[in-house]
C-alpha cells in the first residue's frame, strides 16, 4: 500500500472516531466513497479471456508488477470475510434508505426538485420543494422503482422490509414501531447476517392479517397451534448454528402456520396435478400425505442409490421402448420397418439423438419411470413361466432368464415415542425422512404396519438390537437409521438410503459390528473419517463427530440435527 493511501485511510479513520455527528455532505461523501473502495480492492480490470498480454498502461491501483498478494489464498479469505461484512452493512443501508424515503414522504417532491437532485450538488440549507394536493408519485415504492430503475416488486419488497424492521406508518403518516420487534433486533445486530432476518420477516408478514386502510399498525399477532407467538418461534429457530438445519426448522414453523390458517383438509388436496406446458416440459405437482410421502421418498432414494442395480439403471438415459422382450434379448429380431416415404437414412438419423446429461433430478425421474414402465410383456412372460412351466417356448424362457429387473423395496419407518403411543404427547410420530404424522396417519400406520419394536434409552441410544458380525444385517442397519436418520456430520443432507454404516471402532483395529460402535456416514464424510479429517466417537451409543480444528477450534463433539428437524 502506498504511503499516500495509508496516510489518507489513517486520517479518515481517526476523523470518524472523533466525529460524533456527520453533516449531510460528509454522510453522502462517505457513501459515495464505498463503491470506489470496493472497486479498488475487487477484481482488477485485466485482459479478456482471449487476450493474455498485459495492458500497455496499468492503472494506478494495479501499478505493482503482479500484485502477488492476489495469488495468496489468505488474502482471498480475508477479502471474502470483509466483502461479506460489507454486503451485510450495504443491505442494512439499502433498507434504511427505503425507510427514510417513506418517513420523509420523498414521493411528494416536485419534479423540479427531482430534476435538481439528478443535475448536481444539492443545497441542503433550503427546504425541499413538495407538491400540493397531488403527489408526484403515488407511493414510496413507485418513487423507488422509478428513481433506481428497479422492478416495482423489488421496490415494494424493500419498503415492506423497512416496515418490518424500522417503522410502520398509518394513513395519516403517523409513525409506529416496526412490525417484528424480535426480528428487528436480529436485523440490526452487526454480528448476524441481516438477509436471513429479512427473509423470515417477509414470510411471516405474508401470514399476518391484512390491515384495513384506517387501522393503526401493530406488531406481530400470528400465533402457533400452542398459542406461542410465531415470531418468537422463528426467532428461536434462528438460534440454530447450522444453516441447513436452521433453514429446515424455519420452513417447518412457517409450513405449520400455513396449514393452521388453511380451512382445507390436507387429504382433499392429495393427488397428482398437471400444471401445463412450460419450456417444452409438461409440469406436474404431486401432493401426498406424510405416510405416502415417506414411501415415495424411500422408493426414490433407493432408485437413486448408485450401489444398487436400480440406481445404476437410473444413471443411464431413459428410453421409451415398448418393444417385445425377445427383440431386446436378440437385437437381430427387432423390426426395422418404417413408412415407405421415410428413407433408411432418415430413420437412422431420427434414432441418433444426443442425450442430455443425467442430472440428480433426472436420475430420480428415471428411477420412477423405470418402475412405471417395468415392461409389461417381460413381466407377463415371467408370469406365464410361473403358471405354465414347460409349456412356455424356449425363446420366451431365454428372454425371461436374461431379464434383470432393478428391484427396490420402499419402506415406511416411523419413530414413535411411548408418550405418543399412550396419547400423552401433542405429536404423533415422525418418519425417517422427517415427515410428521397426524393422529389419523398414526392410527392407519399402526393398523397396517408390521411393528418392529426398538427400545430407546433416555439419550436415544438403542439398547436391545444387534450382535457382533462383520457386515451389518438389515435389522441392525434399521436400528442405526432410526437413531442417526442420515449422515452424522452437521449440515449434511444425504438420505439414509445412500449412507454407509461406519465402524466407529475400526474393524481393522479389532472393532466389532454392533450398533453401539456404528455410525451413519455418507460417502464423502466416510472418506473424511478414514483420511483423518473428521473423528467419530461412540458417546455411549449416540455417536458424535469432532470436526477439524480449522472448522471448530473448540473441538466440541456434535451431531447432525438436520435430519431431526421435521420436513416441510
Amino acid at each position: 500500500m502506498s504511503q499516500t493511501i495509508s496516510q489518507a485511510l489513517a486520517g479518515l479513520s481517526e476523523a470518524l472516531q472523533q466525529t460524533s455527528r456527520l453533516s449531510v455532505d460528509e454522510a453522502l461523501a462517505l457513501a459515495e466513497l464505498i463503491p470506489v473502495l470496493h472497486q479498488a480492492v475487487g477484481a482488477p480490470a485485466g485482459p479478456t479471456p482471449e487476450t493474455t498480454e498485459p495492458t500497455a498502461e496499468p492503472s494506478v491501483l494495479t501499478a505493482e508488477p503482479a500484485e502477488s498478494f492476489r495469488e495468496d489464498p489468505r488474502f482471498a479469505l480475508a477479502l471474502a470475510s470483509i466483502a461479506e461484512s460489507a454486503a451485510h452493512h450495504a443491505l442494512r443501508t439499502q433498507i434504511y434508505a427505503a425507510h427514510l424515503l417513506e418517513a420523509t414522504s420523498a414521493h411528494t417532491l416536485t419534479v423540479d426538485e427531482l430534476n435538481a437532485q439528478q443535475a448536481g450538488p444539492i443545497d441542503f440549507t433550503r427546504p425541499a420543494e413538495r407538491t400540493g394536493q397531488r403527489a408526484t408519485f403515488t407511493s414510496t415504492s413507485a418513487l423507488l422503482s422509478s428513481w433506481l430503475h428497479i422492478e416495482h416488486h423489488e421496490a415494494l419488497r424493500r419498503v415492506a422490509s423497512a416496515n418490518h424492521v424500522f417503522a410502520q406508518f398509518d394513513y395519516q403518516h403517523q409513525q409506529y414501531p416496526a412490525q417484528f420487534p424480535l426480528l428487528t433486533q436480529r436485523f440490526h445486530d452487526s454480528a448476524l447476517p441481516p438477509a436471513e432476518a429479512l427473509s423470515v420477516a417477509r414470510r411471516l408478514g405474508a401470514l399476518e392479517p391484512v390491515r384495513e386502510e384506517f387501522d393503526a399498525p401493530s406488531t406481530s399477532t400470528v400465533r402457533g397451534a400452542d398459542g406461542q407467538l410465531l415470531e418468537a418461534m422463528l426467532d428461536h429457530e434462528l438460534e440454530e448454528a447450522d444453516p441447513a438445519t436452521r433453514r429446515k426448522g424455519i420452513n417447518t414453523v412457517i409450513k405449520a402456520a400455513k396449514e393452521q390458517q388453511s380451512e382445507e383438509q390436507p387429504e382433499a388436496q392429495e393427488g397428482i396435478f398437471r400444471r401445463g406446458l412450460r419450456h417444452g416440459l409438461v409440469r406436474y405437482e404431486l401432493a401426498l400425505r406424510p405416510t405416502r410421502a415417506e414411501l415415495f421418498e424411500s422408493g426414490i432414494a433407493q432408485s437413486d442409490n448408485p450401489r444398487s442395480d436400480a440406481g445404476q439403471a437410473a444413471r443411464e438415459a431413459f428410453t421409451d421402448n415398448n418393444s417385445d422382450p425377445a427383440d431386446a434379448a436378440n437385437p437381430t429380431n427387432a423390426s426395422t420397418e418404417h413408412p415407405d416415404f421415410v428413407t433408411d437414412e432418415e430413420a437412422a438419423a431420427s434414432e441418433a439423438t444426443d442425450t442430455a446429461p443425467i442430472t440428480p433430478a433426472a436420475r430420480r425421474l428415471n428411477g420412477l419411470m423405470s418402475l412405471l414402465e417395468l415392461n409389461s410383456k417381460l413381466l407377463q412372460r415371467l408370469l406365464d413361466a410361473t403358471l405354465h412351466g414347460a409349456q412356455v417356448d424356449a425363446q420366451a424362457t431365454a428372454g425371461s432368464q436374461e431379464l434383470k429387473v432393478p428391484v427396490i423395496k420402499p419402506q415406511v419407518v416411523v419413530t414413535i415415542s411411548l408418550a405418543e403411543l399412550e396419547g400423552r404427547a401433542d405429536t404423533f410420530g415422525i418418519t425417517s425422512h422427517g415427515f410428521k404424522l397426524s393422529a389419523t396417519d398414526l392410527r392407519q400406520t399402526l393398523a397396517k404396519a408390521r411393528i418392529i419394536p426398538i427400545v430407546l434409552g433416555g439419550k436415544g441410544e438403542i439398547l436391545d438390537i444387534g450382535r457382533a458380525q462383520r457386515k451389518h444385517p438389515n435389522y441392525m442397519r434399521l436400528g442405526v437409521v432410526v437413531r442417526d436418520r442420515g449422515c452424522l456430520v452437521p449440515g449434511c443432507t444425504m438420505d439414509p438410503e445412500r449412507c454407509n454404516i461406519h465402524h466407529v471402532w475400526f474393524w481393522s483395529e479389532g472393532g466389532v459390528t454392533a450398533v453401539y460402535w456404528s455410525a451413519m456416514l455418507c460417502d464423502t464424510h466416510h472418506h473424511d473419517v478414514h483420511a483423518g479429517l473428521i473423528k467419530v466417537i461412540p458417546n455411549d451409543g449416540v455417536p458424535q463427530v469432532i470436526l477439524p480444528a480449522f472448522m471448530d477450534p473448540t473441538q466440541t463433539p456434535v451431531r447432525n440435527q438436520y435430519h431431526f428437524a421435521a420436513t416441510t
